[in-house]
């Protein structure tokens, strides 16, 4: 739930006050938009998604086909060099209205894609006629052009000698159903590597007229297998003693809630970005967020403000100040309180 509130000054100091003002969630169907809408939405801002995740995503294709003749919505590339299955449903009403289950059509989709071993194959096959489509240049510039941009990627992130060895999964919805969210979960549990988002509209009426925003969610995966588990797949009352090992190049590391969990650090500790400790000075403040100038964003939003490329990541950039010693550091020296939780081995 959304609740608006506007801030009042006193003699003493600042008060909240309710805003009577409507904040309703609606639903895409409602304000006239069809499923393309938000397809193109994710399209020009693919960063949405990813604000708080520790990978980058490119897009490289739109409404491809397989060779079953079926079309996935988006398709990317993330910066640890994965492909992505961009699956999306406008409302809840469309997914019940498709033949396919929302989750394994993305599936198949992801599959189609393993076969793919080269840059030049994956431009031949997606992004060249992405690029003709969409940038209007032709079919033998895209082949150029789609190489030269996807080896710079890939250059960037140090990712090339991993490209395309696993395959991520992304669904997107303005709402989910328990059957879509516990299926996720369990192929989650077999190392599969899915995420539900949801993506909500939003409508406040104001005295400065109707407003319209978005609420973006990630619904899956929470904080620890645990959480999915016992809240999503609650008739089972169970959850795995461990993880799996992921395939491919997918691995799962302690986060700063696991570190503020087992006590290597507290809320509240203070930290700044290595060489830039005068403007970047930040609080810890619950789960992987952190209190930066009177707001409170995540770990990563705090660290791309420093970074010159605007990614790094932010467990090797964070010093924690009173134990001189970056998150990374502090993670490595007492990774062995993490024994039992299901995190893959730190090289």
């Amino acid at each position: 739930m959304l609740v608006k509130i506007k801030l009042e000054e006193n003699m003493e100091a600042r008060k909240m006050k309710k805003n009577e003002y409507d904040i309703s969630k609606v639903t895409y169907k409602s304000l006239g938009l069809i499923e393309n809408a938000l397809e193109e939405f994710l399209q020009e801002n693919i960063e949405v998604l990813t604000q708080e995740e520790d990978y980058d995503l490119m897009v490289i294709g739109k409404q491809v086909r397989n060779n079953n003749n079926k079309r996935t919505d988006l398709v990317a590339l993330d910066s640890n060099g994965n492909v992505v299955v961009i699956e999306i449903k406008r409302d809840e009403e469309d997914m019940r209205m498709r033949k396919d289950n929302f989750e394994s059509q993305a599936i198949r989709y992801a599959a189609s894609f393993t076969k793919i071993t080269s840059v030049e194959g994956l431009v031949e096959k997606v992004y060249a006629d992405y690029l003709v489509r969409y940038e209007h240049i032709t079919r033998e510039s895209a082949i150029e052009t789609g190489i030269s941009r996807i080896l710079q990627f890939l250059t960037k992130y140090d990712s090339f000698d991993n490209f395309n060895a696993d395959q991520r999964i992304i669904l997107v919805a303005s709402s989910f159903d328990t059957n879509v969210l516990s299926a996720s979960a369990w192929l989650l549990s077999k190392s599969v590597d899915i995420s539900c988002f949801e993506i909500a509209p939003q409508v406040i009426e104001g005295e400065g007229g109707t407003e319209y925003l978005l609420e973006i969610k990630k619904l899956l995966p929470l904080g620890s297998d645990e959480d999915y588990f016992t809240e999503i797949i609650s008739s089972e009352q169970k959850r795995p003693s461990a993880r799996k090992q992921s395939k491919g190049t997918r691995k799962t590391f302690p986060k700063l809630t696991h570190m503020l969990e087992v006590g290597i650090v507290a809320d509240g500790d203070e930290i700044f970005f290595k060489n830039r400790e005068d403007e970047s000075q930040a609080f810890l403040h619950k789960g992987n967020n952190v209190e930066f100038q009177g707001k409170i964003i995540s770990l990563n939003a705090w660290a791309k403000q420093f970074a010159a490329s605007g990614k790094v990541n932010a467990y090797d950039y964070a010093i924690v100040k009173e134990q001189k010693q970056t998150l990374s550091e502090l993670r490595l020296k007492h990774y062995d309180l993490f024994d039992g939780m299901g995190f893959d081995p730190i090289q």
